[in-house]
């Protein structure tokens, strides 16, 4: 699988935060460890087919995503999200779930270097 290179914008997450550093700091924190989570449940339900579970974890991953500075999965996950509003498996939503499988690890390390130079 290739990997897929996920554009970090953190612009919501200072809204959120206001500057105090510490608090950005918190919640990012938690918030990769929350997305970390989400994404092996969206590759473990998506690997079964779980329509159910795959669209609970897109709809998680939708406000994560916005916290975490990562507009593309934010779509991609509303786009499967709503696919998957029929409960029905839909394989045409494949390259959107491989792309946020495959480029969150990148993503997680860049989010990590970021925590870790504050």
């Amino acid at each position: 699988m290739n990997e897929t290179l996920i554009t970090i914008d953190l612009t919501y997450l200072y809204s959120i935060t206001g500057g105090d550093k510490s608090f950005e700091q918190m919640l990012l924190t938690g918030t990769i460890a929350d997305v970390d989570t989400k994404i092996s449940g969206l590759k473990e339900s998506w690997e079964t087919g779980d329509a159910t579970e795959i669209r609970k974890s897109a709809h998680s991953l939708v406000s994560l995503s916005a916290i975490a500075g990562m507009p593309q999965v934010e779509r991609w996950c509303r786009s499967i999200d709503q696919a998957f509003a029929d409960n029905l498996f839909h394989p045409e939503m494949t390259p959107l779930a491989n792309s946020i499988i495959s480029g969150w690890p990148a993503a997680k390390s860049k989010l990590e270097e970021l925590i870790a130079a504050n």
